[in-house]
């Protein structure tokens, strides 16, 4: 790593960036201070970004940081006062830790304890037991005692004498009250829509945008928007497995549009061959915030097209990254469903729907205690952004905020650092602030089942593509496997539905996966797991923790 090594024989500063200019950290003078800088601002250039850095006061850093429209992480070192900074989604990690008096802030959890040396009692049992369970961990801890992350919308001051402390710039809470509904939001969203494409287009400026696309709503918002607005340079891409549900819609939505398409095809064999590559291991290392496994999608296809060199070093990739979660998807069925009980089960109603749905990998080992521990977490966060909502129609909204700060902004933001690795410049339309604004403040009937977002979607019908091309259709891949498991799942009907999942999840799933992403361990692994491993996230999920927990034998097999 490129470290600033400067920083850590001076004393004119508090703290110690660790941070590498190959992926995209630019170091300013800005006046008598020192600004560190990543990441992509709408309307604010280089040196006006600079200036202001020169000369703000710090009474005003929170309002300064909140007119930031963009992601980014910041920097900014001064003789009073320092601090770090990240955006109103986390689009940049940083995490911190202090250590012998000196302050450590990189967004590279292995940096950090390359600079102040680790001990085995540093990782938290808590956290340990939740990101077994979930892939991410909770809050704004690590698995590591010592070791911070800065979570959305949020700002790390340091001061002389050793004072600091984390504020809030930007809050992001879907459970405020609104008095709006859905009809008269309807406009209002197409015009947003409008504007993100804009944003998009701006900012590109004539590069060529790639678009990874899917059979879904968000990859195909962005890619019938770019035509909608006339931006020529586009170039969608597939990948997965040979003839998967994704493959044919996405070439179809991308002949309609008339724009050049591309299918990387993903089978056992390479997947695994990439994920065991040298390069790999020094990409999930980059990725390493101690916070979430990486982001495993997309590392084989980009990595085939760079190699065989057809990828564009100054493209930006545009995913669709994440309008279905905004937009109301992932609110449970339970939390639609409005009646009168006591505060008391209401809270337990939410806790309960947000273990049920992402702290699921391991069943075997969702032990009585480690429950007990996952749910005292997460109501200590909850207690933490403020409780229940003071109108129980605004539930939902309280489960989306947990799940925004840890999985979203954690693990599926956290999917960009890919990027960053490949010298990639990347824009996440969906998770601008308008969107997040508009969203933020949506009815529950708006966001159930997506209704808003679909209907503005079919209505506006962007590039001709939303009315009769089918979305996420389903089929089985490959062929082979079809009769087999009509044959299991008749074979399984007298058991009931539940034996039936299980049975396929264990023994099909292998062969069945779209992005192959069991190609890491054999079959006959998989099958005789014995801790009853929910899908391949569990098995990633256990890899990172033998990768990064020294001691991980001692608690997976407890």
């Amino acid at each position: 790593m490129n470290i600033n090594r400067n920083y850590l024989e001076t004393k004119q500063y508090s703290c110690v960036p660790l941070v590498n200019e190959k992926y995209g950290w630019k170091i300013f003078s800005a006046g008598s201070r020192k600004l560190f800088y990543r990441g992509f601002i709408h309307g604010c250039s280089i040196s006006s970004l600079t200036e202001k850095a020169a000369e703000i006061l710090y009474e005003d850093v929170p309002a300064w940081l909140d007119s930031l429209n963009g992601h980014f992480s910041i920097i900014l070192l001064g003789a009073d006062w320092s601090i770090a900074a990240v955006d109103p989604v986390r689009g940049y990690p940083l995490i911190w830790t202090r250590d012998n008096n000196q302050f450590y802030i990189s967004n590279n959890g292995p940096e950090i304890y390359r600079a102040i040396g680790r001990k085995k009692d540093d990782i938290d049992l808590a956290q340990l037991d939740a990101f077994l369970l979930s892939g991410f961990t909770i809050g704004p801890r690590t698995l590591f005692k010592n070791i911070n992350q800065l979570e959305p919308g949020t700002f790390l001051t340091i001061r002389q004498k050793n004072e600091y402390f984390v504020s809030t710039y930007h809050e992001w809470k879907p459970m405020r009250n609104t008095h709006l509904n859905l009809k008269d939001l309807i406009e209002p969203l197409s015009l947003i829509n409008e504007k993100l494409i804009e944003k998009l287009v701006k900012s590109a400026k004539g590069r060529t945008i790639i678009v990874p696309l899917s059979a879904g709503l968000d990859s195909r918002f962005i890619a019938s928007g770019l035509r909608e607005a006339g931006y020529e340079n586009v170039w969608c891409i597939g990948y997965g497995r040979q003839g998967n549900r994704e493959v044919g819609v996405a070439k179809k939505i991308a002949k309609r549009l008339g724009y050049k398409w591309d299918f990387i095809k993903y089978t056992n064999a390479c997947v695994s061959k990439a994920s065991m590559s040298d390069d790999h291991i020094r990409y999930e290392e980059y990725a390493n915030c101690f916070t979430s496994i990486p982001f495993p999608q997309d590392y084989v296809a980009l990595k085939e097209l760079q190699t065989s060199g057809r990828l564009d070093p100054d493209s930006i990739i545009v995913n669709g990254q994440s309008g279905d979660f905004t937009s109301g998807n992932h609110i449970p069925r339970n939390l639609t469903e409005i009646s009168s009980i006591s505060n008391d089960l209401r809270l337990e109603k939410i806790i309960d729907a947000i273990i049920l749905k992402h702290f699921k990998h391991w069943p075997g080992l969702l032990t009585a205690k480690r429950l007990q521990t996952i749910q005292t977490l997460l109501k200590n966060e909850i207690d933490r952004v403020g409780g229940l909502p003071s109108d129980p129609s605004r539930d939902h909204g309280l489960y989306e905020l947990i799940e925004f700060r840890d999985r979203q902004a954690k693990y599926v933001i956290h999917g960009q650092r890919l990027y960053e690795y490949m010298g990639l410049s990347w824009r996440l339309p969906l998770w601008e602030r308008e969107s997040l604004d508009f969203w933020e403040e949506a009815p529950l009937e708006a966001k159930s089942r997506q209704n808003l977002y679909k209907h503005v979607l079919m209505r506006d019908n962007w590039g001709g593509v939303w009315n009769d091309i089918p979305i996420n259709p389903s089929n089985i891949r490959p062929l082979w496997l079809y009769t087999i498991r009509l044959l299991a799942k008749c074979l399984h009907a007298p058991l009931g539905v539940e034996r039936w999942h299980t049975f396929e999840r264990r023994y099909l799933n292998y062969w069945m996966s779209p992005l192959c992403s069991y190609a890491q361990w054999p079959y006959s692994e998989v099958v005789s797991e014995s801790r009853n491993a929910y899908g391949a996230i569990a098995l990633h999920i256990k890899k990172y923790l033998d990768n990064s927990v020294n001691d991980s034998s001692e608690w997976f097999l407890k």
